[in-house]
């Protein structure tokens, strides 16, 4: 026969569970934006770092136990759908930025880490031509055997030119690695996973902040478009009143002069060109006579 067992809310574990719960809830409520972030191979000196930048901004981190993150998440209508993302090491991060800012602020704060035995290269990975530090040796023939093009010159191991030393998608090996290290090459990027941001009413995925660099200068462009064609199209916004209302009236004003059509705003026009019509004449009698 199974026995009920019934959680003693007491105890000093349990207590601060149903704390930590109830702190966060009421939390995601008074900040703009909450997130959740993947602290998967995250180092911990660019998490404290992230953490002091958003404590500084007045945010919060929140690195919590799997059951509260969950509980937390789960008594939000609207987060509740994203439970399943707690089956991994996660963060809460509540901050008074868009989801859209945060995402800048992680892409802004990236850390740099060498090559490791049994990464794949995410592209072509290049030592370059020029000095190095390090004195003639072993690390010569070290440099040499991973495929790059080292010599000795002035006392030093110089790259004489340069050399690939991991082709795209090619796992690194340990050789190749030790030799990326001892020249200072650090292809890899390391930088805040992000899961979801929720403003309070939408709940966006981190594909929608996969947008490229160009995306100012492409609204940019649409926008330069979508002008002309309202102007070319004769089709009146207050971005271009000015303008078609300027070649509105230009093409008035040739209207009326070339059909001699008096007018207030035309008139000046009419009678200079009429002056200038009877001195030309004036002239031509002159030279019959």
């Amino acid at each position: 026969m199974k026995k009920n067992y019934k959680m003693d809310v007491n105890r000093k574990a349990v207590k601060k569970k149903v704390d930590d719960v109830n702190n966060a809830i009421a939390d995601i409520k008074s900040y703009p934006t909450a997130a959740l972030i993947d602290l998967r191979k995250l180092p911990s000196s660019l998490l404290q770092k992230i953490r002091k930048k958003i404590r500084d901004e007045g945010g919060k981190v929140l690195i919590l136990k799997k059951p509260v993150i969950e509980r937390v998440l789960a008594s939000n209508k609207k987060l509740a759908s994203r439970v399943s993302e707690c089956d991994k090491p996660v963060g809460l991060i509540l901050t008074k930025s868009s989801p859209y800012q945060l995402h800048s602020f992680f892409n802004q704060n990236k850390k740099r880490r060498a090559a490791k035995a049994g990464d794949i290269a995410p592209f072509d990975i290049i030592v370059p031509e020029g000095e190095t530090d390090l004195p003639p040796g072993p690390a010569l023939s070290e440099l040499k055997t991973a495929g790059i093009n080292a010599q000795i010159k002035a006392g030093k191991i110089i790259i004489a030119k340069d050399s690939v030393v991991a082709k795209k998608d090619e796992t690194i090996n340990d050789l190749k690695a030790k030799a990326l290290q001892k020249v200072g090459v650090m292809p890899f990027e390391m930088s805040v996973r992000y899961i979801f941001g929720y403003d309070g009413e939408y709940v966006y995925p981190s594909e929608l902040f996969l947008i490229d660099e160009t995306i100012n200068a492409d609204l940019a462009a649409c926008m330069f478009n979508a002008f002309n064609l309202s102007v070319n199209a004769c089709y009146p916004t207050k971005e271009n009143i000015d303008i078609l209302l300027g070649e509105a009236f230009r093409q008035s004003m040739n209207v009326a002069i070339n059909g001699s059509i008096y007018s207030s705003s035309a008139i000046e026009q009419l009678l200079t060109s009429a002056v200038r019509q009877g001195m030309a004449l004036e002239s031509l009698e002159k030279t019959k006579l």
